[in-house]
């Protein structure tokens, strides 16, 4: 899957007054503001990598190589809010934008992961493609709300806040090896995302 983000999110799921509230800390210090927000963020990142989701509004480019043999693409992430264009590039570097409505359709379909469908009696384009990333498809996935972010994704991500935090220095306790808290894997199992992609 190739993929490249174009806009990352401008909030994080959880507000720092939130964290703050769930760590017990009561901080004015700056540098203790900003080694909370990289925690933050490290951990929404971590919790999109075991899901496979984008969890906050975010924009995407997802190449291909060529058009699939079915009438339809997904598209991964989840959260899918609109698609921006499609576009495909010839072996002469010609790029060309495609016509939604016309020339494709965008299902959008809730959590899940969104598609690309061709209308009926539409084909794909057929054309000479270029080398690499012949086709481009920008996208916008992700929770639009930190409200609408479910809780146990949220739980997740405080949970690893939470372990970053007590445990900046080295993930070794009391002399023993440090264990991984399983409860995070358990919270985020059913958000995952299983679908398979070009």
């Amino acid at each position: 899957m190739n993929l490249e983000l174009a806009t990352a999110p401008t909030q994080e799921p959880i507000s720092m007054d939130e964290l703050m509230v769930y760590l017990r800390i009561d901080s004015e210090d700056m540098v203790e503001n900003q080694l909370l927000e990289s925690i933050l963020k490290a951990s929404r990142e971590n919790v999109e990598d075991i899901t496979r989701r984008a969890i906050m509004t975010q924009t995407w480019d997802y190449y291909l190589n060529e058009f699939p043999g079915a009438d339809y693409f997904k598209l991964p992430l989840g959260n899918l809010q609109s698609v921006t264009h499609v576009k495909y590039t010839d072996s002469d570097g010609t790029q060309t934008t495609m016509t939604v409505s016309t020339d494709y359709l965008v299902e959008i379909n809730d959590d899940q992961c969104g598609r690309i469908v061709l209308p009926y009696d539409t084909d794909w384009p057929i054309f000479t493609e270029y080398p690499s990333k012949a086709i481009v498809v920008r996208f916008v996935c992700g929770w639009t709300a930190r409200a609408l972010v479910p809780a146990k994704i949220k739980s997740a991500i405080k949970l690893i806040c939470a372990d970053l935090y007590e445990n900046r220095e080295g993930q070794v306790l009391s002399g023993q090896s440090y264990l991984e808290n399983r409860t995070v894997k358990k919270l985020l199992m059913s958000a995952r995302l299983w679908d398979e992609f070009l």
